[in-house]
């Protein structure tokens, strides 16, 4: 159960209507309607999808004591794909082909109509033969994409950050809970936080900051990979990242959060920019003070953008160690505190001991810990972002945004 042990990635979205709140076997029971196996049916590319217990791949059963966690539901998607190699349908089409074709021989029918229709049976006649052997079980591929659904902030965390997995996703929580799921993103975190601040009207106006005007001073600095939708200000998230790297190298090595809290940043192991006019390709940096390599400040220089950030951040003692992805706020790969006695448990939130009430209680215990850091991890980046947007939505953003630019002209901290 990838939120109960190890390291955690995530992507997270907010259920539009409010999570459900009662958490009890009448929620179970729609999960076990709308388990994997129970509708068989597959989409257009012959995959299905469907809810697990969690605990494995192949667990199907659900229970209280197992999926409900505080006030939180803790499950799985298995998606099974049945993709038979490309070469095998190729061969049972020309199989089919070969025998239709010489069945037609001498029977008098026109040649053009007859090698079309020919080759609709044959297509028609390994399809079916295909779907026969899909529904043995052959060709099957399965795989597992933990959910922890936090009913407290009505926020779904879904273990994976392809969109792949994500479209799967959608309809399933939608047939099964007749809600919609909305991606939190760096635009519509910001955007809530907007209203949440009555700032809606500055934010509705937000243009991106041109950091490097373009060669060509064309004006246009809206980055090629928001552009598809630039009212959604996904952008935000990359001037998040170099503001970011702006405070930490010139003005302080923490950032006071909304909060009252304190947040110590640390830029880490990874660095992603890319050129927002698809001009000057794209960099990774991999080392333990990516900021600090003399490539990465002549990428900036140039007008490259953060995409992707190693970071650690600390609050209210608690460190965090992962790699923030700047438009989707999607989070790999990361390394949460420590539990004492971490080793008494197996990763399901069990005991490895002799099985007695004190060992299973303890293995709970855990794992509700687990999530409660979870959430903190989540509050603490979202807190750290409305540090930066309050300055970003603030009246003097263009005297920040002055001094980021001269602080590139001058070496970004040379």
């Amino acid at each position: 159960m990838a939120f109960i042990s190890g390291q955690v990635s995530f992507s997270r979205f907010r259920v539009k209507g409010g999570a459900p709140k009662r958490l009890d076997d009448n929620l179970l029971e729609k999960l076990r309607e709308y388990r994997i196996g129970s509708q068989r049916v597959l989409t257009a590319d012959r995959e299905e999808s469907g809810w697990i217990g969690g605990r494995h791949l192949l667990d199907n059963d659900f229970d209280l004591e197992k999926n409900i966690l505080l006030d939180c539901l803790h499950l799985g998607m298995r998606i099974d794909s049945h993709k038979p190699p490309p070469d095998l349908v190729r061969a049972y089409y020309q199989m089919e082909f070969d025998a239709l074709y010489q069945a037609s021989q001498g029977n008098g029918q026109g040649g053009r109509g007859r090698l079309a229709r020919i080759k609709r049976e044959a297509r028609e006649a390994a399809n079916e033969r295909v779907d026969r052997e899909i529904s043995d079980g052959r060709y099957r591929k399965q795989r597992q994409c933990p959910v922890l659904i936090d009913t407290r902030e009505s926020v779904l965390y879904a273990a994976a950050t392809t969109p792949s997995v994500h479209e799967r996703l959608h309809p399933l929580f939608k047939t099964t809970f007749g809600k919609t799921l909305e991606p939190m993103t760096a635009g519509q975190i910001a955007a809530d936080w907007a209203e949440e601040n009555g700032l809606q009207r500055m934010f509705e106006n937000l243009e991106p900051s041109a950091f490097i005007p373009h060669p060509d001073g064309n004006g246009h600095n809206i980055a090629y990979w928001t552009s598809h939708d630039p009212e959604a200000r996904d952008w935000l998230g990359n001037e998040l990242l170099l503001w970011l790297w702006y405070h930490l190298s010139e003005e302080e090595d923490h950032v006071g959060l909304p909060d009252e809290s304190d947040a110590a940043v640390v830029i880490v192991k990874q660095l992603t920019l890319e050129c927002p006019w698809a001009e000057t390709g794209k960099e990774t940096i991999t080392c333990d003070g990516p900021t600090r390599l003399p490539e990465a400040r002549r990428a900036i220089q140039s007008g490259k953008l953060p995409r992707k950030a190693g970071l650690i951040l600390s609050r209210h003692g608690q460190q965090y160690e992962f790699t923030l992805q700047a438009e989707t706020f999607n989070v790999s790969g990361a390394s949460l505190p420590k539990q004492e006695d971490d080793e008494s448990t197996n990763g399901n939130g069990h005991s490895n001991g002799n099985g007695n009430g004190n060992g299973q209680s303890h293995g709970r215990v855990a794992a509700e810990e687990r999530l409660e850091q979870i959430r903190h991890l989540a509050e603490s980046i979202d807190l750290l972002y409305g540090a930066f947007l309050k300055r970003r939505l603030a009246r003097d953003w263009n005297e920040t945004r002055d001094r980021i630019r001269t602080w590139l002209r001058s070496g970004a901290g040379e």
